[in-house]
This record gives C-alpha cells, structure tokens and sequence, in this order.
C-alpha cells in the first residue's frame, strides 16, 4: 500500500506542494504577513498574488529607512 503511494505521481505532487508552502509560510510569517497566503501557492496561477503581495506591501518587520541627505552640488 505505501509503497504503491510512493510510486504515484501523486506522492510527487505532495511533496513538490510542501517544498513550495511551508519555505513560503515562513518567509510570509517573518516579512510580518500572514501566512495563510502561502497556501494559494496550491492553486494554479495563485503563485502570482503572493508574490505581488510581497513585492509591494510594506514589511513592518524592516526598519523605517531614512531619507538620504542631499550633498551641495559645486558648480564650475
């Protein structure tokens, strides 16, 4: 019976859906997110908003960066 399961193209499926949720569960949980996102990472195409999610959300964990100061530019 396990063995069976092993050969199965679903043991595959399972164990490349696991490599893809729990890294991405935990880079959402430390970013200040909330993990539960990861698991549209199990839908088709759902990939796509966590990634935009992260890519443009602001991380509350990251702190404030502060505005650079502008040097006096000399003039010839």
């Amino acid at each position: 019976m396990l063995q069976d399961f092993i050969e199965s193209p679903l043991f595959g499926l399972v164990l490349f859906n696991v490599a893809i949720v729990w890294p991405l569960w935990r880079i959402l949980r430390r970013a200040g997110l909330t993990p539960w996102w990861a698991l549209l990472a199990l839908v088709p195409f759902g990939l796509v908003p966590v990634i935009g999610v992260l890519a443009h959300s602001r991380w509350p964990v990251l702190p404030v960066r502060q505005p650079r100061k502008t040097k006096a530019r000399r003039t010839a």
